[in-house]
Order: C-alpha cells, then sequence, then structure tokens
C-alpha cells in the first residue's frame, strides 16, 4: 500500500452534494433510515484515479486499465459490519476465482457512518474485489470506546490503514520474497487492513511475486556493496530499488516496505541520492 497526497476538493463537488448532506441529516433527525443516493461522488473519480495513478489504494493493482473502479468509503456510508466469531464468519478464498465462500461478518451498526456519505476526505479509488468481495462494509476501529457519533469522529482510530492518512504503510506491512504479506511487528492494524481487504489473496500474492523478488535481489546487491565499501549513491542495487518504487512501477509500495524494513532507509532518504 502506497501514501499518496489527497486531490483537492473541487469547488463544484460541494454544490452537488450540499442538497443530498442535508436531506439525509433531515432523514435521520427524524429517526428515519436515509436512502443515500448513489453514484454523486463517481463523476470525481478521475481526480482519484490521477492521484492514485490509477492503482487500487489497498492492494495496488491496476484498476482503471482492466476495470471501471470504485470510488470507495473508507468509512463506510450505510450499515456497518464486524467480525464476531472471525473463524466462522470470514469465508473461504475459492481457488483461482476472485470470490469468497461464506464470508459473513455480523451486522452491528445500521445506520453506518451517514454523514461521511458526501465527504471528500472519505474517499479513495478501489478495485471492485478489495472493495465488494472482500471490506464491503467492514470498518474495524479501536474499541473501546463505541462507534463515533457525527461530533465525535475525529476522536475514533480506525484499524484499517488509509492510502490517504498519516500511518505509513512500511510500518505496519510485511512483504516476503515469494509476495506474500504478514503485519509488520505484529502491528494491528496491519492485520486488520490484510484481513479487511484481503491482502492475503492468492492472486494478489501471485502478482506481487516478480516484483517482490527482485526487489529483494536488489537489497541483497545493494548490501553486498555496502560491505565491500562502495557508497550508497553509487550502489546498483539502491539504484534498482529507487527505480522499483516509483509511482508508475508495479506495487511501488510493496517495494519501499521491503527497502525500509530490510536497510533501514527511508524513501525520501533514497529521493535525496537519486532525485525525486
Amino acid at each position: 500500500m502506497m501514501l499518496y497526497r489527497r486531490p483537492p476538493c473541487p469547488s463544484q463537488f460541494g454544490t452537488k452534494v450540499a442538497e443530498e448532506a442535508a436531506r439525509i441529516r433531515a432523514a435521520v433527525e427524524r429517526g428515519e433510515k436515509p436512502e443515500i443516493s448513489k453514484g454523486l461522488w463517481q463523476d470525481f473519480k478521475d481526480a482519484f484515479s490521477l492521484a492514485q495513478r490509477g492503482r487500487c489504494g489497498y492492494c495496488e493493482l491496476p484498476v482503471i486499465a482492466g476495470q471501471h473502479g470504485d470510488v470507495e468509503h473508507f468509512a463506510p456510508k450505510n450499515e456497518v459490519r464486524e467480525f464476531v466469531d472471525w473463524e466462522a464468519e470470514r469465508g473461504q478464498e475459492l481457488a483461482d476465482l476472485a470470490k469468497l465462500s461464506g464470508r459473513n461478518p455480523s451486522k452491528r451498526w445500521e445506520l453506518g457512518y451517514w454523514w461521511l456519505a458526501y465527504d471528500w476526505n472519505n474517499y479513495l479509488l478501489a478495485c471492485q474485489i478489495c472493495n465488494a468481495a472482500w471490506k464491503g462494509n467492514l470498518y474495524p476501529v479501536k474499541q473501546p470506546p463505541a462507534r463515533a457519533t457525527p461530533s465525535e469522529t475525529a476522536k475514533e482510530i480506525p484499524l484499517l490503514l488509509n492510502p490517504f492518512g498519516k500511518r505509513d504503510p512500511t510500518r505496519h506491512l510485511r512483504f516476503t520474497i515469494d509476495g506474500s504479506i504478514e503485519p509488520y511487528k505484529s502491528s494491528v492494524f496491519g492485520l486488520e487492513t490484510i484481513r479487511t481487504c484481503g491482502l492475503g489473496r492468492l492472486g494478489l500474492i501471485q502478482e506481487r511475486s516478480h516484483a517482490a523478488n527482485s526487489a529483494y535481489g536488489s537489497v541483497n546487491e545493494a548490501r553486498q556493496e555496502l560491505a565491500n565499501g562502495v557508497k550508497p549513491e553509487d550502489s546498483r542495487g539502491f539504484k534498482d530499488l529507487h527505480r522499483s518504487g516509483q509511482l508508475g512501477a508495479a506495487f511501488p509500495g510493496m517495494v519501499r516496505a521491503i527497502i525500509r524494513q530490510e536497510l533501514d532507509v527511508t524513501w525520501s532518504q533514497l529521493d535525496k541520492l537519486f532525485g525525486p
């Protein structure tokens, strides 16, 4: 997973959604479950696609190249579900298919985060597999306290990593040489992100495997060069890693995590050596 800079909210967005947001709030105040109009946010998908280089904010696979993709609500706009019995409710991935069988987390909150339905800061571009097949209406948060109300949203601590958030995924997700993924140093944020968004699904591991294997090869080369007295700025291994971690490369977030965890070098340090 990568950290991106959220695109600025266009002025026409506020104009389009103000009436809908007011209608939803009025329905809730009447004690009703509001009907949230679908699709208004889709008109602004291009802004998030550009910011994310057309890649899913969760799994880093190209989205626009092979599917329409979704403007995903990070905090669910309707109901919220959670795993009460993880083993019984998590479901099973069907081999060679982007499908799950028996995944049925419990419904816990009927209204969800309705007040964030038209919040620009609650959006990101996601592939349909991460969004619909895996994450759905799941949104793990640190409890207690109970779920936030509209006036207390800022106090809530989501346990999902956000590609536009403040937590650096390189501190929470670890990738192995074959493309497998696990929480880094037992991070609860890493664990919940992996199991909620399906980042350990078999097809995704296979897609990551080549880039992961190549990154680890460059790490080993960089280590050997440093041991032989080669300066970092002259290291071919470091140069290859810097090239592999660029936004346009395959799985740059994974590559940056490998660099940081295996060599204790941040991406900004590499940029200072070789230029952005």
